[in-house]
């Protein structure tokens, strides 16, 4: 496509900014941000809003390392209080928070 060998060594950076190609790690990230934004301002009691707070308590947990939920990289990057920042904005500055490297890890 670019007529590029290996032993060019030219790193993907710039690879993907001439291809004009988004990364696959920070479009996912991106994408994420909007469904969080999306799911938070959701107010007619859709199930993707109850699921967000929904936490099973039944069973003991595993040993070990708590496993990572969808939330916390949102909650490490704004705040606990993630879904009121994003109902408050009502969108239009729910993309700013977000990490300039696309993903918050």
């Amino acid at each position: 496509m670019l007529g590029l060998k290996i032993k060019d060594k030219i790193k993907n950076i710039y690879i993907r900014k001439r291809t004009k190609i988004i990364d696959a790690a920070k479009l996912a990230c991106i994408l994420k941000w909007r469904w969080a934004g999306h799911i938070a301002r959701a107010k007619d009691g859709r199930w993707t809003e109850k699921i967000l707070h929904w936490y099973p308590r039944e069973d003991r947990r595993p040993r070990g390392r708590p496993r990572r939920r969808w939330s916390d990289d949102i909650i490490k990057a704004v705040g606990a209080t993630w879904t009121r920042l994003a109902r408050e904005t009502d969108g239009k500055g729910w993309r700013r928070p977000m990490p300039k490297n696309g993903h918050s890890n």
